[in-house]
């Protein structure tokens, strides 16, 4: 009986450690490998790299990113998929993760049964910028104002067909009944010209990317789209706030490895993660990207990972959005 009870006291101290100290019993045996499917500079690729360079001191082996983009970033995330599962192999991706279910119904791999949840990291703040000479102030007037102009007249611009900007978009102009023509460009920071010169009238995009312009005084902030204020932002209303309720969604970020890596090396990335995406200094770092960390566990990741594919497939074949090509 003293045996018993004695074994189930340490089970229980033991669920009550830190996830750190719980996860010291694996230990990877080379370098880690960060596999960021999209090209240098952005969101995913800056976190990667923050994580990467911390992981030495968490799990005594030194981490290194490489960005395999391409094909919206399907190649990257297939090398993945195919990997070893011994938990050296990481996996770097943004919520199109999942919205290429919904625009590639062929897909070489599963977006979520083939890949072992790690944690989310971050939520990616993306805001609408209109032209600083635009005459709308807020989310109502720039509405009111596309109702008002001829066909052509009114567009949106967005990082690519599919992207995060194009979908926000697309499903507040349905909302709000308005038409607007949407002009992809390759890439965030391609767009900002047009949008500058006001050959496009409104664009979402992540704060990161167009602080500059805003500070500059040729772009000028409406709405955030995530559903709630921003501690980043608090003074700028979301689109929610401004007569859409229901409205709002983020960009975010997660790490994966692939399906079937051992439970005792997911706890320990899972562990290193979340220490090192709570620290002070990353915290400020990421708070540049617009971006909040928001680890968690595997389960939780999961939970999310599905609940925002249902979402995504169904808003994306309601918008009746397809990818290039």
């Amino acid at each position: 009986m003293n045996i018993r009870i004695t074994r189930r006291a340490l089970a229980a101290a033991a669920l009550a450690l830190p996830g750190a100290a719980r996860a010291q019993g694996w230990r990877p045996d080379r370098t880690l490998r960060f596999i960021v499917p999209y090209t240098a500079g952005g969101a995913s690729d800056i976190t990667a790299r923050l994580l990467a360079e911390r992981l030495r001191a968490a799990l005594g082996q030194p981490g290194v990113v490489e960005n395999r983009a391409g094909a919206s970033g399907i190649i990257g995330t297939e090398a993945v998929a195919k990997a070893a599962p011994d938990g050296t192999t990481i996996l770097m991706v943004a919520s199109s993760h999942v919205v290429n279910r919904a625009l590639f119904p062929s897909l070489p791999f599963d977006p979520i049964a083939d890949f072992a949840p790690i944690t989310l990291t971050a939520h990616v703040q993306l805001v609408l910028a209109v032209p600083a000479a635009h005459p709308a102030r807020d989310v109502a007037g720039l509405m009111a104002w596309a109702r008002t102009q001829g066909a052509g007249r009114a567009a949106f611009a967005s990082s690519g067909n599919g992207s995060n900007p194009h979908i926000f978009a697309a499903d507040l102009l349905r909302r709000a009944g308005v038409e607007m023509e949407h002009v992809p460009y390759r890439g965030s920071t391609a767009a900002h010209a047009d949008l500058l010169a006001g050959r496009t009238q409104m664009m979402f995009d992540a704060y990161a990317a167009v602080a500059p312009h805003v500070q500059a005084g040729t772009l000028r902030l409406l709405a955030l789209a995530g559903p709630v204020r921003s501690r980043l932002l608090p003074d700028l209303a979301t689109v929610a706030e401004q007569g859409f309720p229901g409205y709002g969604a983020t960009s975010w970020g997660c790490l994966l490895a692939p399906a079937g890596t051992p439970a005792p090396a997911i706890a320990a990335l899972n562990a290193a993660a979340r220490d090192i995406l709570l620290s002070a200094e990353v915290r400020d770092r990421l708070a540049l990207l617009g971006a909040e960390p928001a680890p968690g566990t595997p389960e939780e990741l999961l939970a999310f990972m599905r609940q925002e594919q249902a979402r995504y497939v169904a808003l994306v074949q309601q918008l009746g959005i397809k990818a290039d090509g």
